[in-house]
């Protein structure tokens, strides 16, 4: 069984209820299951800089025609009814009927107390209440209170948000909602804004993100620091002999793993290396830690796990009959998949195996632990999700056609990228797939990470290297988690 590894990849626009509509006017009908890029590389640059460009997926032109209901032939019936009304030659004169007035007008609404009238708004569907704030003034104050909206964005569970306690009262609810339900309408339909970043010599093997950087590990023995909004390359860090293969950072320090078999702490704030970290006798192919632990993993096929504040070794776990290609750890629980494959659980305290998990029919790539659920991706193209408790597998996901090489998910979407190029969104609690990116990536995907905004992802190949695929652009995401 061999390693995965080269030894050295805001206006709100009405439509009618329900369902409901997307608010985003340019938002173009789109295939839901399926998103592609262009694949021309025109208009690339390399260096230290991104490409930018956005791209609609699936776009069909209206087809809609509007039609005069009046024809040329009907002019003499449209003067008789008319008694005479004079029609310029050429202009056709679309005639109202006189409104027919019957009993006294009542705004049911408006004469109601103010509280009144928006408990029955907070009844009424968003885009309902849109349609009602063009009825009067009364409507559209009654329609647009803020509290109204604000128990709106709230009946929406998954929809987090964190403001803080300053801006609260100033807040328009109105506003974080509409932004809000732009951007799930993005992640539905695959409109995204994509950039690449180019400046590694060759394949980039790993990343991680947050809203201000990217920070990614390649087979150039570099480590690079990226601005999240300039996309330019702001750090480069050497220090390896060769190829990094991992890395994971917290708000204190960076911690990298390679081919040459050793860790590197670094120090986020001053980018400078803390200690390095020799034991394993292979490439490190993954790394994971907390306020106490560091614990790796390696094609050597054991798990090492190393003191946080010293980098002094704990313990070494002889986990696998074969390489161990990823890892996590949660609350004391390491979960390990390996190319024999076998996905085990293991207590960090005493170096216990808790229990083992059997499914895949091939070496597995990548697993993520959540604290109740496992997802898994293997080379027998397969994603399982497995029941911790029990042990069992309770879902699997098939679509891609090649080794699926890694995965990430939250509460509601599992994105999963693989040998075939594709980069896919899936529903975590159904296993439906929701997107497909086709061709965002000229070659194997290495790793992919995402947000409430936003899926970075790397691949092999010293062209179109770094991937992003913003769905928030032109929206206010300051306040989204």
């Amino acid at each position: 069984m061999s390693s995965l590894y080269d030894s050295e990849n805001s206006s709100i626009s009405s439509s009618p209820p329900p369902p409901m509509q997307s608010l985003d006017v340019e938002m173009e009908d789109v295939q839901p299951t399926s998103a592609t890029f262009p694949s021309s590389s025109a208009g690339r640059v390399s260096g230290h800089g991104g490409i930018s460009g956005s791209y609609s997926v699936g776009v069909r032109p209206s087809s809609k025609k509007f039609k005069n209901r009046h024809t040329t032939g009907s002019l003499n019936r449209l003067q008789q009814q008319t008694n005479g009304l004079r029609i310029d030659d050429g202009l056709f004169q679309r005639l109202k009927p006189k409104s027919l007035v019957v009993g006294k007008r009542y705004d049911i609404l408006g004469n109601l107390p103010y509280e009144l009238a928006t408990l029955i708004c907070s009844y009424v569907e968003p885009l309902w209440l849109l349609r009602m704030s063009l009825v009067s003034k009364t409507w559209l104050i009654a329609s647009r209170d803020n509290e109204l909206w604000k128990r709106k964005f709230a009946a929406n569970p998954s929809w987090k948000v964190n403001i803080p306690y300053q801006h609260l009262d100033e807040m328009d609810w109105r506003h974080l909602y509409s932004q809000r339900y732009l951007l799930e309408q993005r992640w539905s339909t695959g409109k995204v804004t994509t950039h690449y970043l180019t400046g590694h010599a060759d394949n980039v093997y790993c990343l991680q993100f947050d809203d201000e950087k990217i920070i990614t590990g390649s087979r150039d023995r570099t480590i690079k620091i990226w601005n999240m909004k300039t996309r330019e390359c702001m750090h480069t860090l050497t220090g390896h002999e060769q190829s990094v293969l991992c890395l994971r950072y917290d708000e204190e320090i960076l911690v990298s793993g390679s081919s040459d078999q050793s860790v590197i702490v670094w120090d986020l704030q001053t980018l400078q290396m803390k200690y390095r970290i020799m034991g394993h006798t292979e490439g490190v192919l993954d790394v994971v830690f907390d306020k106490k632990y560091i614990v790796t993993c390696s094609k050597d096929s054991t798990i090492r796990i190393w003191d946080r504040a010293t980098g002094n070794a704990i313990r070494v776990i002889s986990a696998h009959r074969g390489p161990v290609n990823a890892i996590q750890l949660k609350d004391n629980i390491i979960v390990s998949a390996s190319g024999d494959t076998f996905i085990k659980m293991w207590d960090i305290e005493t170096g216990e195996c808790l229990r083992e998990f059997e499914g895949h029919t091939r070496g597995l790539a990548c697993v993520q632990y959540d604290g109740k659920r496992i997802v898994s991706g293997s080379n027998d193209k397969r994603i399982k999700v497995w029941d911790v408790k029990t042990g069992q597998c309770i879902m699997t996901c098939e679509g891609h056609t090649g080794l699926v090489r890694t995965l990430k998910f939250d509460d509601e979407k599992l994105i999963s990228a693989s040998y075939d190029q594709s980069i896919r969104v899936w529903d975590i609690r159904s296993g439906t797939p929701l997107l497909n990116f086709q061709s965002g990536h000229l070659s194997w995907v290495f790793d992919v990470h995402f947000n409430r905004t936003k899926i970075v992802s790397c691949c092999q190949g010293h062209d179109q290297q770094i991937l992003i695929m913003d769905f928030g652009q032109g929206l206010d995401t300051t306040y989204f988690i």
